[in-house]
């Protein structure tokens, strides 16, 4: 099993008062930071901190898993 952290940025306004907790991999002007961990266990990525990611934009998935599985970590 393995642990990493990863860095995503989200709008605290649609986060608390519009369509939930839709982050990004990039940073966009006048967005907040969150550090999220997610553990690799039976063939997945699984969050295991924060509030729960509510859905992925565009190619947000594609990048965050990219994120997830780079640096090495090829289990």
């Amino acid at each position: 099993m393995a642990n990493k952290s990863v860095t995503l940025y989200y709008d605290s306004y649609e986060k608390n008062f519009g369509d939930c907790f839709y982050p990004l991999t990039t940073c966009s002007n006048g967005y907040e930071e969150t550090v999220i961990q997610f553990r690799y266990s039976n063939g997945a990525w699984r969050q295991s901190s924060c509030d729960n990611i509510h859905g992925l934009d565009g190619n947000e998935k594609k990048l965050l898993l990219y994120i997830l599985n780079k640096s090495g970590m090829m289990l």
